[in-house]
């Protein structure tokens, strides 16, 4: 469920929201306990931005055979429905949304394993989410092509990779050929391209397999 909030005070660390609708049910029915702030900057997409979303369209459009403008209309409308959010447009819609929609067009792409152009790299808005996006669908960070997990925090000689904790490591997805380079030379290929190892929560762990729990 996504909603909007009335900000009623805030003192440097605690803030006070007002929904602006009922979200009881939800709360109690999931018992929920974290949620996600969206702060919209309020400055209006960028041409980069804007260039971003058409390049990775053209490669949707290329790959399935539909027009650009239907694709773009489509996959707009199923941006909007699964955030709940008003249909915008792309000559003035704020930033956030856009890098938001970016993020929702990269995922697509991996989804349904969809060749483009350019590595998704240089059309991403939003490091952190793409390099999560990789590890998820197993796709080098560098190249998109299919990938395995290169762990970032070393694990040492001796030490039985089935019964590591792996939730809180840092790792990044890299196919066989910069799986190779980053244990050559880790930070430079990393400065190279801009990149770097993320934290593994469960979620992902569990995608790609890894152990979660203490095994004795």
């Amino acid at each position: 469920m996504i909603t909007t909030a009335k900000i009623l005070s805030f003192d440097g660390r605690r803030l006070l929201l007002e929904p602006e609708t009922s979200i009881e049910r939800e709360l109690l029915k999931k018992q929920i306990g974290l949620v996600e702030i969206r702060l919209p900057d309020g400055r209006e997409i960028s041409n980069e931005q804007r260039k971003k979303v058409f390049a990775i369209i053209r490669d949707i459009s290329l790959w399935s055979g539909h027009e650009p403008e239907y694709l773009r209309q489509y996959l707009t409308w199923d941006f909007i429905s699964r955030n709940n959010i008003d249909m915008f447009s792309l000559s003035n819609v704020d930033m956030t949304t856009a890098k938001e929609f970016i993020n929702y067009l990269i995922d697509f792409c991996f989804y349904h394993s969809i060749p483009t152009k350019d590595a998704l790299l240089t059309q991403t808005d939003d490091i952190g989410k793409y390099l999560y996006l990789c590890l998820e669908h197993r796709k080098c960070a560098i190249c998109n092509q299919a990938a395995e997990v290169h762990h970032v925090n070393r694990i040492g000689m001796g030490r039985d990779r089935e019964k590591i904790v792996h939730v809180g490591l840092k790792a990044i997805s890299l196919c066989g050929k910069h799986h190779d380079m980053a244990h050559r030379d880790e930070q430079a290929l990393f400065t190279k391209y801009c990149i770097y190892g993320i934290t593994l929560d469960e979620y992902l762990c569990k995608r790609l397999t890894l152990n979660t729990k203490q095994r004795g």
